[in-house]
């Protein structure tokens, strides 16, 4: 009698040892769910892919491997984890606010959707498939999450949003925070015309070189001479069929387009001054002049207040979904599936922008 309760006892602890491992390990196809949204496995892989390619960029030392390195005083792989879930938690943070805001996406954006998620696809799916990443996680992770970002944005900031940018605040960032500038090139370098090869100019030839843009540049602030009228003499001096003098508008301080050697060029300049400069990164000379912005508000006040309502508060939207995300409730997580993947899983993929072997 004692030797089949000690059977019946060892049985039952075997039964109740195997159901607790099999909870353990339990469905990994999904990462996270609310009472509305599943999220599959994949859209957390995904997001601990595009960490890891953050992180590439965010390591103070790019010649060392990723993960041997700290950001933000964390170890690189904490990091790479925490902005991960938080970006996943983000997309439930989103989906809440287009509940809240009454928001649904319209036809056309559900096309969008689905036409740069194919677009996108097409470019990443031998990359991301080899990782578990399904094209369904890809879309909600990537066109279907962005689309929505934007579409809460302007609910926000847009016309009759409950933090709406007036026009009188645009037009004041535009102009405080954006240059328009004309600009000409000279190469400080030759071309060979028969085999394409360049060698850089010797120091006398770059002296001759620079004083044609010099003797523009005199010209021009002695009233002599207008910018476009200098672009006109250069181009019959240099024999060029192609337009010479380039226009930009944009926010120094934020673009990416141009060197730092430009922009310091650019920046300590008043309305209607001009200046010269060698930028060695390209082996050219460049003469600049600053134009007077508000003659560019109007005309950017319609064809580009989207790009920047998005420069003026993009950060500041940006910042409040993150803190949301870090206060997100209501979400259940699948923990045994979100933690059998470590950031070390991509270690290869980024090796060409890391020391990793």
């Amino acid at each position: 009698m004692k030797i089949m309760k000690r059977t019946a006892a060892a049985l039952i602890a075997l039964l109740i040892a195997a159901s607790a491992a099999g909870c353990s390990g339990g469905d990994k196809s999904w990462a996270a769910k609310d009472d509305s949204l599943t999220l599959p496995i994949g859209a957390y892989i995904y997001n601990l892919y595009g960490a890891y390619a953050s992180a590439v960029s965010e390591v103070p030392d790019s010649s060392k491997a990723v993960l041997e390195q700290k950001i933000d005083d964390k170890d690189a792989e904490t990091w790479i984890k925490d902005k991960a879930l938080n970006n996943l938690k983000s997309i439930f943070v989103i989906d809440n606010k287009m509940k809240e805001l009454g928001l649904t996406l319209t036809d056309d954006e559900t096309q969008t959707i689905e036409s740069a998620t194919a677009s996108g696809w097409q470019q990443m799916q031998s990359t991301l498939e080899k990782y578990g990443i399904a094209q369904s996680s890809f879309q909600l992770t990537y066109a279907d999450y962005y689309t929505k970002y934007s579409k809460v944005f302007n609910a926000v900031y847009g016309e009759g949003g409950s933090e709406e940018v007036s026009d009188a605040e645009l037009k004041n960032f535009f102009e405080t925070n954006y240059t328009d500038f004309s600009y000409m090139v000279l190469p400080l370098y030759s071309t060979d015309s028969s085999s394409g090869s360049t060698a850089e100019m010797t120091d006398d030839e770059k002296k001759t070189a620079e004083k044609e843009f010099d003797d523009y540049a005199a010209k021009i602030k002695s009233g002599e001479m207008t910018m476009e009228q200098a672009a006109d003499a250069y181009k019959t001096s240099s024999g060029s069929t192609d337009e010479v003098l380039q226009n930009a508008t944009m926010d120094l301080s934020t673009d990416t387009n141009y060197v730092d050697s430009f922009k310091d060029l650019i920046e300590p300049l008043k309305t209607g001054e001009v200046a010269t400069g060698e930028l060695t990164e390209y082996y050219v000379y460049i003469i600049v002049q600053k134009n007077d912005i508000t003659k560019k508000t109007d005309d950017e006040m319609t064809s580009s207040r989207a790009s920047i309502l998005s420069e003026m508060k993009g950060q500041e939207f940006s910042d409040e979904v993150e803190k949301e995300a870090g206060e997100l409730t209501g979400v259940t997580f699948n923990d045994a599936a979100i933690n059998s993947y470590d950031p070390s899983m991509f270690d290869k993929e980024f090796s060409s922008t890391t020391a990793v072997s």
